[in-house]
């Protein structure tokens, strides 16, 4: 009996301790094409760049110059009161017909480019926002899938350590009858049971919850969910050049520098505008007023009504002039305004440079953190689980030579098991450093994110 609980626990071991993840290799073209798929079908991405062709469309339409207007006029004066069109009446004389003008804005030379300028600006802004939504977009669902499977994982280690304390509880409570064993010991590992089954509790319903989390993601027509092998997979291959040093030419290339440098030039732009809005703009006009001929005249008279000759010349009229917009009370507060401007300038300037320190420190912190969940995980697999299944033949020798009791060896193997599922978690910050440093490199997203949707 002896030999085969050893036996049971040899082969335990062996499958619970060194069951380490495998993976399968992967076609990187495949999980190129869903990548592309989810960014061009889901709208959380595809809605930033909409926005942008809507505004560089606009951009291409705003410099357009103002259209020129056309009136029409019935002119009839003088007169004493009232609108009177009554030609016999001596009060209406040839001033009365019909005027038709055209007249043209002209904007200050520049105001119209200069706002073409500005919403185009922020067409690029809308882009560079995209391509970092779209390494945001694809940093989130790579760590919800990777958390997923780590919990999984861990949640199947947890279910054998379960079963192995179920089976310990059961041996040291039959040790206790015999009196070969305390009921602390049993109690000890009733406790340790409980804790387990409400840590397995927790895992399932973070399960739930993440695999809700992801349908945000992959619930649309036509796209294929990746599974955690092929993100393996595709960072493993992206992992090799993660420790080159961010140069001031690579940190320029970023989403968010390239952001914060456009975001500097509108203001610049916008600066000038409102330079340009104070100064005079003019429109001018040509008028053209056809006159009623009027050949003669009645006398209304008190003393007798009769035709007289009309001594009125009735010939048409015509104008043409211009009118100036005179800056009068904008330009009193001009000097608050290019100050505002000037400061405005200034802190975009000062944002940029704090964008690229933290940029900057940012990688290096994460780029800390992967080497040492790296060096972590070496040390788990290499140094700390091996050093447990040691310690579990060790005690297996002895309880074989009658030494010790078989429930410390259940002992070992439930602590043993424990490790291994915190070695899950390991792998998966290991994993989701080297998703943060891509996402911050702009390289997460096939050919750094170089296209849009």
């Amino acid at each position: 009996m002896r030999t085969y609980y050893i036996n049971t626990l040899k082969y335990t071991t062996i499958l619970c301790c060194f069951a380490l993840p495998v993976y399968a290799e992967s076609n990187e073209t495949t999980i190129d094409k869903k990548i592309y798929t989810i960014l061009k079908v889901h709208p959380e991405v595809s809605l930033k760049f909409l926005e942008a062709k809507e505004k560089e469309f606009r951009s291409k339409h705003v410099d357009v110059y103002p259209d020129p207007k056309i009136g029409f006029a019935y002119r009839s004066y003088p007169y004493r009161s009232g609108f009177n069109t009554d030609r016999t009446n001596p009060d209406t004389p040839g001033m009365t017909g019909k005027e038709y003008s055209i007249s043209q804005e002209i904007p200050f030379p520049g105001k119209l480019n200069l706002e073409k300028q500005i919403l185009k600006s922020e067409s690029e802004l809308d882009y560079w926002s995209g391509v970092w939504l779209q390494n945001e977009f694809i940093k989130t669902y790579f760590e919800l899938v990777l958390l997923r499977a780590a919990l999984e994982k861990e949640l199947v280690d947890l279910t054998k350590v379960e079963k192995e304390l179920v089976t310990k509880g059961k041996l040291e409570q039959t040790q206790y009858i015999a009196d070969k064993s305390s009921l602390s010991n049993t109690l000890k590992t009733k406790n340790t049971l409980e804790k387990i089954k409400d840590r397995i509790i927790e895992k399932n319903t973070a399960i739930r919850e993440l695999k809700e989390s992801i349908c945000f993601f992959e619930n649309y027509a036509g796209f294929t969910p990746i599974g955690e092998e092929e993100i393996i997979q595709y960072l493993s291959a992206k992992e090799k050049s993660l420790e080159k040093d961010l140069s001031a030419q690579s940190l320029s290339k970023l989403p968010l520098i390239q952001f914060a440098e456009i975001n500097q030039s509108k203001a610049i732009q916008e600066s000038k505008k409102d330079e340009i809005l104070h100064l005079p703009d003019f429109e001018i006009f040509v008028s053209y007023m056809q006159r009623r001929r009027k050949p003669f005249l009645l006398d209304s008279g008190p003393l007798n009504i009769s035709i007289m000759d009309n001594p009125e010349f009735s010939g048409d009229l015509w104008s043409a002039g211009v009118t100036v917009r005179v800056p009068v009370w904008s330009l009193s507060k001009v000097s608050e305004l290019n100050q505002s401007n000037s400061f405005r300038i200034e802190r975009l300037q000062k944002e940029k440079e704090k964008e690229r320190i933290r940029l900057k420190s940012e990688y290096q912190s994460t780029l800390e953190v992967w080497k040492g969940n790296q060096q972590r995980l070496e040390n788990f697999k290499n140094q700390l689980l091996p050093s447990l299944q040691k310690n579990i033949k060790s005690s297996l020798s002895s309880y074989s030579k009658g030494e010790s009791v078989l429930g410390e060896s259940y002992e070992l193997i439930t602590d043993s098991l424990e490790t291994q599922s915190q070695l899950h978690q390991i792998e998966y910050r290991r994993w989701v450093s080297v998703v943060q440093l891509l996402q911050l490199t702009n390289h997460l997203i096939p050919e750094g994110g170089e296209y849009e949707n």
